[in-house]
């Protein structure tokens, strides 16, 4: 049975240890007012070049809590399940004595 352990690091990353390895998962959320062609607003969640999800919302839903909260959620669903089906190829790419 492999150990589980997960620690802080700087009081932000979760660091979970399965075995002898360690894999970080971190998140990065960005809030900011966008002008011109960028500001428009979709209630769709799209993904970016960068491999990035966003949401536009406009000025009203931005200053609701509710509203702001649910945009973070569900940009943050797709660029979860995005990165853990990554995730997971890479590790089932690996030979079985790597693991």
């Amino acid at each position: 049975m492999s150990e589980h352990k997960a620690s802080k690091v700087d009081g932000q990353t979760e660091l979970v240890r399965m075995g002898g390895r360690t894999y970080r998962i971190r998140t990065h959320i960005v809030i900011e007012e966008v002008d011109g062609e960028d500001a428009r607003q979709t209630d769709e969640v799209l993904q970016q070049a960068d491999s990035s999800f966003e949401m536009m919302l406009s000025d009203a839903d931005a200053t609701s809590i509710d509203k702001s909260e649910q945009a973070i959620l569900r940009t943050c669903w797709p660029a979860m399940r995005d990165a853990l089906a990554q995730h997971l190829t890479a590790v089932s790419k690996k030979k079985p004595n790597e693991r």
